[in-house]
């Protein structure tokens, strides 16, 4: 097995300059930072962690949680956590829990075992890991970060993002717009929040709730948003309006709305959540709730590189970042 030394030896520097180099240190030059990588590339240079760990080092690499990467809300997570860490000098291991307690555990315990620095968990997790999360930082000194779980666990630093006040300005605009009568389409899996921040919403818009115009089901993403706006179709009576739980979910709405033979938004209007790429670019473009996902995932790991570097777990802070409206197309002011 090809050790640092190895590649100091070839090199003719130090055993700490290899190492620095490795772990892009600015301390090391560029032009040797990159000499460095390039014998241990041609030598296969694989990095012992462990070995590393052990000897009060750091393994320079991060456990990521997701409950799914299927929607690009989480494909955004992972490209711009992988992109960040990866110009700090850091690695990530990636574990998809498919929404399951037992795998959650599982990542937390393997990651440990594997040495990783820190542990970033985002999205659905379930309120059962917090005694998980409270053994990690506690007993194995290992810090947690939490995105936008909505786990209760005060003494984990966590980043959310304030849905409601999204889903707030949303119903606002559609107020103003005129629209009195707005639906909800949502599956049962993750829109469960959302789902009490708009009818939370609509309360305070002094709006009235209709029962019939909220549709839910197990079918998720476009699927999921296709049969739902189905079944809003079905009624006697449409809402002017729906708030879709999320831009997938609006596509598939915004399918079924035509193969009704009804436009958008001359007959009904719709609005989304996350803005994600593909909602700007729709034959009409997709009026949505913009998510600051880049910005979640900086601080998240700025939050979490600063416990790895000063080792302090008392420290402890919550960030709430404020989602805005994107207005596009697919609302009609119908005052």
């Amino acid at each position: 097995m090809v050790k640092l030394k190895d590649i100091a030896k070839e090199l003719g520097v130090s055993v700490s300059t290899v190492s620095r180099s490795l772990s892009n240190s600015s301390e090391i030059g560029e032009e040797t930072r990159n000499k460095v990588k390039d014998i241990a590339a041609r030598l296969n240079y694989v990095p012992n962690y462990s070995a590393r760990s052990l000897a009060g080092g750091s393994s320079k690499s991060i456990g990521i949680i997701l409950p799914e990467i299927s929607s690009n809300y989480y494909v955004q997570i992972v490209e711009h956590t992988g992109a960040i860490l990866k110009s700090e000098g850091y690695s990530f291991i990636l574990g998809i829990s498919n929404h399951n307690l037992n795998d959650e555990i599982q990542f937390l315990n393997e990651f440990r075992n594997k040495e990783v620095d820190g542990i970033i968990i985002a999205g659905e997790a379930h309120e059962d890991i917090v005694k998980d999360l409270r053994k990690m930082r506690e007993i194995y000194k290992l810090p947690v970060v939490l995105i936008n779980t909505f786990v209760s666990c005060p003494e984990c630093d966590y980043i959310m993002i304030d849905d409601f006040h999204g889903i707030s300005s949303a119903i606002n605009y559609l107020k103003e717009a005129g629209h009195k009568n707005i639906g909800f389409i949502g599956d049962e899996i993750s829109t469960y929040l959302r789902f009490n921040f708009f009818k939370n919403a609509i309360a305070q818009t002094g709006l009235i709730f209709n029962e019939r115009y909220i549709k839910t089901g197990k079918e998720r993403f476009e699927l999921g948003g296709y049969l739902r706006m189905k079944d809003i179709l079905k009624e006697k009576e449409m809402p002017t309006a729906v708030f879709a739980s999320y831009d997938n979910f609006a596509i598939g709405a915004i399918k079924a709305i035509h193969e009704a033979g009804l436009k958008i938004p001359d007959d009904i209007s719709i609005v989304g959540f996350d803005n994600i790429r593909e909602a700007a670019y729709l034959t009409t473009p997709l009026t949505t709730v913009s998510t600051p996902v880049k910005e979640m995932c900086h601080i998240s790991i700025k939050l979490l590189l600063n416990k790895i570097e000063t080792k302090d777990q008392k420290l402890i802070q919550h960030v709430s970042l404020k989602p805005e409206l994107v207005i596009r197309e697919t609302v009609k002011d119908i005052k």
